[in-house]
C-alpha cells in the first residue's frame, strides 16, 4: 500500500493534468507534488504520467488507474460524512463521570428534570470510582466524587452535598427500633466505608450481638435495607427520595449524625472556555443539590 500523501498528489495531478494547480489545491509546492507523485511511480514501477511543456498527460496505466483512485477518496469521504453527525452529538453532549452510588441513588431519578429544561443536550453517565481525567477530547467534562480537600490546582471544585451519616432501615424493621439498645439485635449492613463502629460510639449504643452483610457499594447496602435486610448508614443526598416515599425510614431521626470530613463534590477543568451545554448542566447540578439539602 503506497502512503496516502502519494495517491493525494497523484488524484489532485490527475484532475488537474497540471503539478502546480494540483500544489494550489494542496496547499503544498511545486516540488511537494511533483516529488510524491514521482514516489508512487517508483512504488508501483509504472509510468502513470508523460510530462509536457505545458503540463500533464496520462499513460495508459495512469488513465486506467486514476478513476480507481477517484472512488477510493469518495469511499473516505462518504464514511467521514457517515460519521459527522455523531461527533457533531458528541460534541453537544455533557459526560459526567459519578460514582456509582450516586448516580444509582441520586442523579439517575432526577435526569428527567434536566430532560425538561434541556432536551437537546445528551448527557452521558460514567459511573466509576476512579478519578479520571478531565475536558479533553475523548474525556468526561465534569465528576462528581465524595471527596475532601486539598484538590489539585487545576481544578475548580464546588461542594454539593455533605455526607454526614444517620441510621435508615425498612418500616418494618424501623417499629422495632424504639430506642438505641435495640441495636444491638439489629442486622447492620456494611459498606465499604464501614462507619458502623464510629457512628456506635458517637451514639453511645452498643455494639450489635451478630455480624451483618457487607457490601462494596453504598447503593446495594441502601437496596438490601429498602428489602428489609437490616439498617444502613446513609447521607441524606443518596436517600432524599426513598425517606420522601416512604421506602426507608430513620428510626432515630437525622440529627444525630456521624459528621464527616468528606463531601460529594462537583469537579470541572480550570478552562478558559467551557461548553454551553456543560455550563447548562453544571448549573443544573448545582441548583438540585441545593434543593435538596436537608436541615
Amino acid at each position: 500500500m503506497p502512503p496516502l500523501a502519494t495517491l493525494r498528489a497523484f488524484d489532485a495531478a490527475a484532475r488537474h493534468l497540471n503539478f502546480r494547480l494540483a500544489a494550489e489545491e494542496l496547499n503544498v509546492t511545486h516540488g511537494a507534488v511533483a516529488q510524491q507523485v514521482r514516489a508512487l511511480e517508483a512504488s508501483l514501477g509504472v509510468a502513470l504520467f508523460e510530462r509536457e511543456p505545458r503540463g500533464l498527460a496520462f499513460t495508459p496505466t495512469g488513465r486506467a488507474f486514476h478513476p480507481q483512485i477517484r472512488r477510493a477518496f469518495a469511499l473516505i469521504n462518504g464514511a467521514m460524512a457517515a460519521i459527522e453527525p455523531t461527533r457533531e452529538r458528541e460534541r453537544r453532549g455533557v459526560t459526567v463521570t459519578v460514582t456509582p452510588s450516586f448516580a444509582a441513588k441520586w442523579l439517575i431519578p432526577r435526569l428527567g428534570s434536566f430532560a425538561a429544561i434541556a432536551p437537546d443536550v445528551e448527557v452521558r453517565v460514567l459511573a466509576s470510582e476512579s478519578t479520571e481525567r478531565l475536558g479533553g477530547q475523548g474525556l468526561p467534562d465534569l465528576a462528581v466524587r465524595l471527596a475532601a480537600p486539598p484538590f489539585e490546582r487545576s481544578l475548580e471544585v464546588q461542594r454539593l452535598l455533605s455526607d454526614d451519616l444517620f441510621p435508615v432501615c425498612s418500616p418494618a424493621i424501623a417499629e422495632t427500633l424504639s430506642g438505641l439498645d435495640d441495636l444491638a439485635g439489629a442486622t447492620l449492613l456494611h459498606d465499604a466505608h464501614d462507619a458502623w463502629p464510629l457512628w456506635l460510639e458517637l451514639a453511645n449504643a452498643p455494639a450489635p450481638r451478630r455480624l451483618g452483610p457487607r457490601f462494596n457499594q453504598t447503593a446495594l447496602a441502601l437496596s438490601a435495607a429498602v428489602d428489609g435486610q437490616g439498617v444502613a448508614l446513609a447521607s441524606s443526598a443518596l436517600v432524599a427520595a426513598d425517606l420522601a416515599h416512604g421506602r426507608l425510614k430513620a428510626p432515630f431521626g437525622t440529627v444525630l449524625r456521624l459528621a464527616s470530613e468528606r463531601a460529594f463534590y462537583l469537579v470541572t477543568p480550570r478552562l478558559t472556555r467551557i461548553r454551553p451545554e456543560v455550563s447548562i448542566f453544571r448549573s443544573w447540578l448545582i441548583d438540585a443539590c441545593g434543593s435538596d439539602l436537608i436541615a
